[in-house]
């Protein structure tokens, strides 16, 4: 019985532990619009093996180019699995939408697409891939 009382009482500090942290995160409101916020991308790639270099090679010279030339990328990184070299996490983020968008029409982007077409695994399906809109200055606190 004291087991069973010690639980409920648990039960309730957590609620009102986690209820005032919910509150006290829902207050920040974001007063921008959905293209000025900032994006960030997920996804995962798994290439066929004879192409795990050939990947790595165009993402770097892509990469390269996108840092240098393109200041609303925040971040673009390609991982490698340790386990399954042939499985990759992309993830970037850009300031804007409009960046992103403006990043797919450059050379650097489409030479990149055009030279991975064909060399994922067409077995493999993502289930975990994502996009976020982040509020400008919602992290800084």
């Amino acid at each position: 019985m004291k087991n069973l009382i010690l639980s409920i009482l648990a039960l309730v500090a957590i609620g009102f532990f986690t209820s005032g942290l919910i509150n006290s995160s829902s207050q920040h409101e974001c007063s921008f619009n959905k293209d000025s916020m900032n994006v960030v991308m997920r996804f995962e790639i798994k290439v066929k093996p004879e192409y795990v270099s050939f990947l790595k090679q165009s993402f770097d010279e892509c990469r390269a180019k996108v840092l240098e030339q393109e200041p609303g990328c925040l971040d673009y990184s390609l991982f490698q699995s340790y386990n399954d070299s042939t499985f990759f996490c992309l993830t970037e983020a850009w300031a804007t939408k409009g960046a992103h968008n403006a990043h797919m029409q450059l050379e650097h982007t489409k030479k990149h697409i055009s030279e991975t077409q064909g060399i994922r695994d067409p077995s493999f399906k993502s289930k975990t891939g994502y996009t976020y809109w982040v509020c400008p200055g919602a992290n800084g606190k």
